[in-house]
């Protein structure tokens, strides 16, 4: 039986599944929080049992992996713009710019690239900008933490509008 490397498995997932795994993909990490969140929530509440305060609290607790999602969904758009810019001008160190803000925004925008054949290009834009697997905040909070509560973090984390993509590929 012949070895599948984990490229073929994943291109042959994409054409099984269209969307759902371009979805995945461009979000993993907000993925996998989400997973890590129910998780924890479903512990919590079996080990509050009847304690007067467990339905407020793990109602409060329920909407993290709500944000989770909404952020998700952004980043799918995000990918969708870049694999569009991406497609249309080749891999343009200003399109791996754009998304270089965050660790999300950055594996989107390498989702895109991967899918369309610029993996390569897209690991040395963010790797020659100093950017490693473990910077995860974005950046513009660690010169404004105050950031966080403003009107456009939230829009453009949880809320971003849907991007209507141009020219969708067929997955190879």
């Amino acid at each position: 039986m012949p070895v599948l490397s984990a490229e073929t498995v994943f291109n042959k997932a994409r054409s099984w599944l269209g969307h759902s795994a371009d979805y995945l993909s461009a979000g993993k990490l907000l993925h996998a929080v989400t997973v890590t969140e129910v998780f924890t929530i479903t512990t919590i509440a079996a080990c509050i049992g009847e304690h007067p305060l467990a339905y407020p609290a793990l109602g409060s607790l329920s909407l993290l992996p709500l944000f989770t999602q909404l952020d998700a969904r952004s980043r799918f758009q995000e990918y969708k713009r870049v694999q569009d810019q991406l497609a249309r001008f080749g891999p343009d160190r200003r399109i791996f710019k754009s998304v270089a803000g965050s660790r999300c925004q950055r594996d989107a925008g390498f989702a895109a690239a991967r899918q369309l054949g610029y993996a390569s290009h897209c690991r040395a834009c963010f790797s020659s900008a100093g950017y490693r697997w473990y910077h995860l905040l974005p950046d513009v909070v660690k010169g404004h933490p105050r950031f966080l509560v403003s009107a456009v973090f939230w829009r453009t984390t949880f809320f971003m509008p849907t991007y209507p993509t141009r020219k969708r590929l067929s997955p190879d």
